[in-house]
């Protein structure tokens, strides 16, 4: 056994004092039942990692130990034993993400959720490709399937350690964008980087930390509703709520059923609050408040004369 890295040699230093011990007390057995290893084995290689990366990272040569292990020699079959301190090695390894070679194609599942939750933000997917090294199409497509190259995985990890608490308008991304992108996310139900954290991104069976809102008090401070739209589980007051609902109308597609299911209030609740806000606005103000989203007249709902109007 390769006893070059720390790890091994506290392995075969447990080892060896434990076998001093037992030979003493005539109870040394110095091999243990090769099936929990090997299903231990099977588990890491169909994580994404080779039989002769898991080797080299254990410090186990693959002819002398995995085949025997695994597969057998010649007419003899898998081992049935295996000795205690390769087995206690191998059953401590389970492979970070630096570990994998670059085309190793590994669970997705965090790759994903560091995407959808840079989105809350509001960085553009056509940034995050840039930023990975590929084509927005391609980058699209890789991480929409259950699984992705070590390379890409490991690309959007560093993306996201880097911007995950970055404002995107602070980096030259114009609000219609961030708006836009926010919006995509609201309505497709994507968590924040609060949701996670280094432990449980990249666990499958993780379930997303959301801080409960019933009976809250409305957050105070600067830039709630910013902060809100950023995705922060902020509680908002009644003018933070008709701010909310004045930017999602004008900057995104969404109808106002879509925006009062945002913000738990109904759609004529909101179609009257951006009555309002257009009138203050033309009245007060002086300007013109309008939906800078184009919409197709069939899905506003207006009436018979407005489209005529419109039209």
């Amino acid at each position: 056994m390769n006893r070059t890295t720390p790890e091994l040699r506290a392995a075969y230093t447990r080892w060896q004092r434990q076998a001093r011990s037992l030979k003493r007390a005539g109870q040394w057995q110095p091999f243990v039942d090769a099936e929990p290893v090997r299903e231990h084995l099977r588990a890491v290689n169909a994580a994404g990692m080779p039989y002769w990366e898991i080797a080299k990272r254990v410090g186990l040569a693959q002819e002398s130990s995995l085949q025997h292990l695994m597969w057998g020699r010649g007419d003899y079959g898998p081992g049935r034993q295996v000795r205690r301190e390769t087995a206690e090695v191998i059953l401590a390894y389970w492979p970070s993400l630096s570990d994998f070679p670059d085309g190793a194609r590994i669970d997705a599942t965090g790759t994903r959720r560091r995407m959808e939750a840079l989105a809350v933000r509001g960085w553009p997917s056509r940034l995050m490709a840039e930023q990975v090294g590929m084509l927005p199409q391609s980058f699209r497509k890789a991480c929409n399937r259950d699984r992705v190259t070590a390379r890409v995985a490991r690309g959007v990890a560093a993306m996201y350690d880097a911007w995950w608490n970055q404002d995107p308008l602070d980096h030259g991304v114009s609000l219609y964008s961030v708006s836009r992108v926010q919006a995509e996310a609201m309505r497709m139900g994507f968590c924040s980087a609060l949701a996670w954290d280094d432990d449980t991104i990249d666990d499958p069976d993780a379930e997303p930390e959301v801080a409960p809102v019933a009976s809250a008090k409305p957050t105070e401070g600067s830039n709630v509703v910013a902060r809100w739209l950023m995705g922060e589980s902020v509680i908002l007051d009644r003018e933070g709520r008709r701010a909310a609902i004045v930017h999602l109308m004008e900057w995104t597609d969404l109808t106002p059923a879509q925006v009062g299911e945002r913000l738990d209030t109904s759609a004529e609740a909101v179609s009257r609050a951006w009555e309002r806000a257009k009138k203050k606005a033309r009245d007060e103000e002086g300007r013109r408040l309008w939906r800078r989203v184009y919409i197709p007249l069939s899905e506003r709902g207006l009436t018979r004369d407005e489209m005529e109007s419109a039209a």
